[in-house]
C-alpha cells in the first residue's frame, strides 16, 4: 500500500492518525514519566505483546490455545536456568526459549490435528499440557521447584540485558518487539501466501483443504511461530522482576488473561489485542492507585474482563476495535435527506424507445 492509500478513505485516515499518535505518546512517555510509572508502562507492553503473539494462532488460526501460558513460562525459566544459574548470556537464552517454545506449538498443533479434536478439545488439550509443565516445574529443583529461582548477578548493561534501577531500557526493548512484530505480521498476512491462507483455514478449513491449502501444516506453523514469539515476553518479565517461579510465570491465569484480551480487544486485528492489553494494565494500576491489596488486585480484573465480554456480547460486536471501525464508518458514511414534495423525480421519463429498425 502506498503513502495515499493510507488517507483514501475516512477509517483509513482515523486509524493511520491514531497509530501515528500512540506511536508518538509511547516513545515520549518514559521521557515524562517517573520509574515506578516507566515500569507500569513495561508491564503494560508485555500485556500487548501476550495478547498479540496469542492472536496469531488464535485470532488469525482460530486454534482456541491455552498452551501459550506454557511459552510464556519457557521464555522465563530459559534466562532463569541457563543465564542465572549457567553463565550463558541473557540474549542467547532468549533465543533458545523462542525455540523451544516454537517447537512445543508445533508439536502440540501437530499431535491435536492428528487426533482431530474441535475447538474446544482443542482448548482442554492445551490446557493440560500448561498442567503438566506447571506440575514439572513445581516438583524439579532444577526449575527452583516451589521456591523458585531469583537472579543473584550484578552485571547490567544491554549486553547483560538487565538494568536494575531504571525500567526505561526494558520499556523501548518491548516497544521495539511490539513495533517490529506487528509490522512483520502485517507484512506476513498481506504478502505471503501463507499469511493471506491463514483468515481462510479459520473460516473453513475444509473447504481451505480442498483448494489446495495445506491445513495441518500451515495450522502447526502459526503456533510455533506464536509460541516462540510469546516466550520472549517471558524472558522480559523474568529479566526485570529477577525471579521467576511456577506459580508466576506459568499458570492457566495468564493464557486465560491472553485469549480473554484478545477476544475484547479485536480477535483477528492487528490493533486489538494491543488496545485490551495496555487497558487491562491500566485497570490494574487504577485499582493499585486506590490501595486494593495485591492479593485482590487479579481478582478485580477478572471481574473487569467478565464485565467486558459480556459488553461485547451485548452489543453485537465483535472487540473493541471493529467497535471503533463500525463507529467510524457509520460517522463518515454520507446522509442522505429525506425527498420533499418539492424535489425533482430521482429519475425522469425516458422518451419511448423504438423496437423497430426501420422507419415510420
Amino acid at each position: 500500500m502506498t503513502t495515499r492509500g493510507w488517507f483514501d478513505t475516512p477509517l483509513r485516515r482515523a486509524n493511520t492518525i491514531v497509530v501515528v499518535l500512540a506511536l508518538a505518546v509511547a516513545v515520549v512517555f518514559p521521557l515524562f514519566a517517573d520509574a515506578a510509572l516507566t515500569g507500569v508502562g513495561f508491564v503494560a507492553l508485555i500485556y500487548a505483546i501476550r495478547n498479540f503473539t496469542w492472536n496469531i494462532a488464535g485470532g488469525f488460526v482460530g486454534l482456541l490455545s491455552l498452551a501459550h501460558a506454557s511459552a510464556f513460562g519457557v521464555g522465563a525459566f530459559a534466562v532463569a536456568v541457563l543465564a542465572w544459574g549457567h553463565g550463558w548470556n541473557p540474549w542467547l537464552a532468549m533465543l533458545v526459549g523462542a525455540l523451544a517454545a516454537a517447537v512445543l506449538g508445533l508439536v502440540t498443533s501437530l499431535v491435536m490435528s492428528r487426533f482431530g479434536v474441535n475447538a474446544f478439545f482443542y482448548a482442554l488439550g492445551t490446557m493440560a499440557i500448561t498442567l503438566a509443565l506447571q506440575g514439572v516445574a513445581a516438583s524439579w529443583d532444577l526449575l527452583g521447584a516451589a521456591t523458585g529461582l531469583q537472579n543473584l548477578g550484578a552485571e547490567q548493561g544491554f549486553a547483560a540485558l538487565q538494568w536494575f534501577l531504571d525500567p526505561t531500557p526494558f520499556y523501548f526493548i518491548a516497544l521495539t518487539f511490539l513495533v517490529l512484530v506487528t509490522v512483520g505480521t502485517a507484512l506476513m498476512m498481506r504478502r505471503t501466501r501463507f499469511g493471506r491462507s491463514l483468515p481462510f483455514i479459520r473460516e473453513d478449513p475444509v473447504m481451505a483443504a480442498s483448494m489446495g491449502v495445506p491445513v495441518v501444516r500451515n495450522q502447526a506453523l502459526a503456533m510455533a511461530i506464536s509460541m516462540g514469539l510469546t516466550a520472549v515476553p517471558g524472558t522480559l518479565m523474568a529479566q526485570y522482576v529477577q525471579f521467576v517461579s511456577y506459580d508466576s510465570v506459568l499458570t492457566l491465569e495468564i493464557g486465560v488473561a491472553m485469549l480473554v484480551g484478545t477476544i475484547i480487544g479485536g480477535a483477528g486485528t492487528l490493533a486489538g489485542p494491543i488496545v485490551a492489553g495496555i487497558g487491562i494494565a491500566a485497570v490494574e494500576e487504577l485499582l493499585r492507585g486506590l490501595e486494593v491489596s495485591s492479593a485482590n488486585v487479579s481478582s478485580y480484573t477478572q471481574i473487569v474482563y467478565a464485565v467486558l465480554v459480556i459488553a461485547v456480547l451485548r452489543f453485537g460486536a465483535h472487540g473493541i476495535v471493529p467497535m471503533w471501525e463500525s463507529a467510524i464508518q457509520r460517522l463518515s458514511a454520507p446522509r442522505r435527506r429525506p425527498p420533499s414534495g418539492d424535489d425533482p423525480p430521482l429519475v425522469s421519463n425516458p422518451p419511448p424507445v423504438s423496437l423497430s429498425t426501420g422507419g415510420g
